[in-house]
């Protein structure tokens, strides 16, 4: 565990905050907060948690792991008291920093709002995201050796069931869904359920086919991001207005509103702390803040340094 000052982790707050912020390799127990919910722990004491980070109590934490594994951290969430769980899909492989800059890659997060983070920006909900990665379809003309090879996996002779077992690793996640689809056969021996559970094990990335949705979990997607965060621009909080602007930053790949708000927010916005986050997360889009540059170079004469 590291414990650094950091003044630029929590972008939210005003511009004199200073960040006190600790990270954690691993998945050592971590100890019930006062302000967490019931059932928040469960969910976030699991062995597939690979990191995570505290930032002025604000606490993030990534997971990695199988289908197995994501949904017993969606039954744990699904319970969590008084949330309303909302679940976050979103596309391709999850991927983050430490302090130090080594690559972390993830399946799922867990973001639980505390500490000054959920005084300033009023945020108090859990949210589960996860990163949905999805399989290439399987070519039409393997798949009647594909159905062989299941088949195969309740054969009688271990030589047989082997190969078979090893020729379906070789295809990777795109068999998934015919996978599952062979576990609900009445026909399967005990046998050939252990070989194709194993299969699906081995196979990590997350496709949206082995999430098993709890009931009472609420499903959004990063175009109901981009629609809620641009609401929240509108918002007379300034750090209300900050943060939306701050997650609108990492969301200009799922729309075209993004850039040209973001642009509108820096020239208009009345609080300098607004325009400062406005800038900056037109800097973390990159080449799509192009057509927002006009606007970027008029900041340049703010009156405020």
């Amino acid at each position: 565990m590291r414990i650094v000052i950091a003044a630029t982790l929590l972008l939210a707050l005003p511009a004199a905050a200073v960040a006190l912020a600790t990270e954690t390799f691993g998945n050592a127990p971590v100890v019930r907060q006062p302000e967490w919910s019931d059932g928040v722990l469960e969910a976030i004491n699991l062995e597939s948690r690979v990191y995570s980070y505290w930032v002025n109590g604000n606490e993030n934490f990534f997971y990695r792991g199988n289908s197995r594994a994501l949904n017993e951290a969606l039954r744990k969430f699904a319970v969590v008291k008084g949330e309303t769980h909302v679940v976050i899909l979103m596309p391709g492989p999850g991927n983050t920093n430490s302090f130090q800059g080594q690559a972390i890659n993830f399946d799922w997060q867990l973001h639980v709002p505390s500490g000054i983070y959920k005084a300033v920006t009023k945020k108090s909900e859990c949210i589960l995201t996860i990163h949905i990665v999805q399989p290439p379809s399987v070519p039409a003309v393997e798949r009647k050796q594909i159905d062989v090879w299941v088949a195969e996996l309740n054969d009688d002779k271990f030589a047989v069931r082997d190969k078979a077992t090893q020729e379906l690793a070789k295809l990777g996640p795109a068999i998934k869904p015919v996978l599952r689809e062979a576990l609900k056969s009445t026909s399967l021996t005990a046998e050939g359920r252990r070989r194709i559970e194993a299969l699906l094990d081995k196979m990590a990335s997350i496709a949206l086919a082995d999430i098993e949705t709890p009931k009472g979990v609420k499903l959004a997607d990063p175009t109901d991001l981009v629609v809620q965060n641009l609401d929240g621009l509108k918002h007379p909080d300034t750090y209300q207005r900050s943060h939306a602007v701050q997650e609108l930053g990492s969301l200009a790949d799922y729309s075209d509103k993004v850039t040209p708000a973001l642009g509108k927010t820096l020239k208009n916005d009345k609080d300098e702390h607004v325009r400062r986050c406005a800038a900056a997360a037109l800097a973390h889009i990159g080449g799509k803040a192009r057509p927002a540059l006009s606007v970027l170079k008029e900041g340049l004469t703010d009156q405020d340094d």
